[in-house]
């Protein structure tokens, strides 16, 4: 009799075992279809209301900048024409301003060259200008402060230090500056 009894035992075993198995596989078939299935109505509502108030965000932001357009322009017209050099005076003053650098610096004059090259904007040039100074380490310092305080505009792109002949140190400058047509 215990025979029967224990066919039915192990019967029983292998069907919950099957039945687990079936349900772990129908559990994982409606996770997935879940996931693949669009967003509900009250998903797709919060979802839309955040992009509308992000949308509106940039709207209300833009409108601010179009506002500011005016004041932008009267500062640049102003930038230029009070930073910005004329094109027929500009060389002829940075020399000069280089000159009155290197002297307040305690240097004595060095070699200055310039190239143009073109811009794309209107009315704007952009001239390179090298320049190289000799002296000792203390003077080279006070002329690259000479260099930002000065009211014309130098964008040093590049600078190098190397030993000079009679003076100390030797530096060689690569800078940018602009001027007005």
């Amino acid at each position: 009799m215990t025979r029967p009894i224990e066919n039915v035992k192990r019967w029983v075993v292998r069907v919950l075992g099957v039945l687990l198995l079936l349900d772990a596989g129908l559990f994982a078939l409606v996770w997935r279809y879940e996931s693949e299935q669009p967003e509900t109505g009250q998903k797709a509502i919060e979802r839309l209301q955040a992009e509308d108030r992000k949308m509106a965000e940039d709207v209300h932001r833009a409108q601010r900048i179009r506002q500011q357009l005016p004041d932008v322009r009267k500062d640049c017209v102003e930038f230029l024409g009070n930073t910005l050099l004329v094109a027929s005076t500009g060389y002829s003053t940075i020399e000069a301003d280089l000159g009155k650098i290197t002297a307040a610096a305690g240097l004595p004059a060095g070699a200055v060259s310039f190239k143009q090259k073109p811009t794309d904007k209107e009315g704007i040039l952009e001239v390179q200008v090298n320049a190289v100074v000799e002296g000792d380490y203390s003077s080279l310092v006070k002329f690259i402060n000479g260099l930002e305080r000065s009211k014309n505009l130098y964008l040093i792109d590049a600078m190098s230090l190397n030993a000079g002949h009679e003076r100390g140190a030797r530096l060689d400058l690569i800078m940018r500056t602009y001027f007005r047509s």
